[in-house]
């Protein structure tokens, strides 16, 4: 499989209900919360790729980011100003950075004011969804998407898509290759170790890979990443429970707020295993160089389907297909393609419907009988 299907990195349990919502550019979004969950095309996931390409000659000007909206759209019932929640999938301080730019592109197209909002965990941005404090809701995990529809009254209106696909994996690692891999680990062209058949795998239709080995994490630590995380938890959980492990009482489990946080934990050896989505060892690469040959890649989960967008349900209807159109628009800019790529790895956007997740509400039903 090449780099760009194994090191590409992708974008949720009950959460508590008491959080703070920091404003994007505050100094209190200090605290690493998604990852964008990222697909596994490569779920979720969510690594480190380059800024997407455009097919303009370099001497052509890219499509103004500042497009006005048009005059014959029914504005009636729009407010003033929307407020923009995004998934907290990797450091937040980061994520804060690239929000409000894509707030204030969002914002032009639809002649509104657009604040960013970073949650500082993903049951966050569903709270603000459904008490109210924002209107729209980008980066949301497969589980986010179901809980932002059922529990927020929200309307789904976008998916992500990354290299053509519309899903991704749960990626397994470890700093102990020894225990949990059939083999020798080989490395893609950039490096990264993958054992157990992980490298030759060419879709997340591939998975599940290297699950026989899930049973001896009994008594372990694992790091995942967000009790709200899809790829980060909800998955690795069943996966557990599959394996005869129990996913609370059978392992020491460490919550380490983000995907690019999990793996780093393996990284520091204060977990011998853990998960994200594939490749998110590439969003800690610039200052741990080494992390593709000291964390291994052993196994993958089945297919996930991809992270999304969602809006308010109370929206006046002009306004929703205002806005899903603005994002459209967005991605196929030069400059929107560059920021949606550093929030979530993203490389387009495509309609998307509720039964797309119809999977994600079977899991549901399944998580629940494993950790009530």
């Amino acid at each position: 499989m090449t780099r760009s299907l194994t090191k590409r990195s992708f974008v949720a349990l009950a959460a508590s209900a008491a959080l703070v919502l920091a404003a994007c550019g505050s100094d209190d979004d200090a605290a690493d919360a998604p990852s964008t969950e990222a697909p596994a095309q490569t779920d979720a996931p969510a690594d480190a790729a380059a800024p997407v390409e455009t097919d303009a000659p370099a001497d052509t000007a890219a499509p103004a980011d500042t497009a006005a909206p048009a005059d014959d759209v029914d504005r009636e019932g729009w407010p003033d100003k929307l407020v923009f929640t995004l998934t907290p999938s990797q450091e937040t301080g980061g994520l804060i950075e690239t929000a409000q730019p894509l707030a204030d592109m969002l914002g032009e197209r639809l002649g509104l004011e657009v604040e960013a909002l970073v949650p500082t965990d993903y049951s966050g941005v569903i709270v603000a969804l459904e008490s109210g404090q924002a209107q729209v809701a980008g980066g949301l995990g497969p589980r986010q998407m179901v809980q932002a529809e059922e529990q927020a009254g929200a309307e789904l209106i976008l998916q992500a898509e990354r290299f053509g696909s519309l899903l991704y994996v749960t990626q397994w690692f470890t700093n102990d290759p020894d225990t949990y891999c059939d083999d020798t680990p080989v490395a893609d062209e950039d490096g990264f170790l993958f054992c157990n058949g992980v490298l030759d795998a060419e879709s997340a239709a591939d998975g599940p890979i290297g699950a026989d080995k899930l049973a001896l994490l009994e008594g372990k630590t694992v790091s995942f990443v967000d009790q709200g995380s899809t790829s980060g938890y909800a998955i690795p959980a069943l996966q557990l429970d599959e394996a005869a492990v129990d996913p609370i009482d059978g392992i020491n489990g460490l919550f380490a707020g983000g995907h690019d946080s999990s793996v780093q934990a393996v990284y520091d050896g204060d977990a011998e295993v853990g998960v994200s989505f594939n490749d998110a060892r590439g969003q800690i690469e610039e200052t741990s160089p080494d992390v593709g040959e000291k964390v291994v890649v052993f196994g993958w989960s089945g297919p996930i389907p991809n992270d999304g967008f969602a809006v308010a349900g109370d929206l006046p209807e002009s306004l929703v297909a205002a806005i899903t159109a603005a994002f459209v628009d967005i991605a196929a800019t030069e400059d929107g393609a560059t920021v949606l790529d550093e929030l979530y790895e993203i490389d387009g956007l495509v309609p998307v419907t509720s039964a797309d997740f119809d999977v994600i509400r079977d899991l549901e039903v399944k998580l629940g009988d494993v950790l009530e």
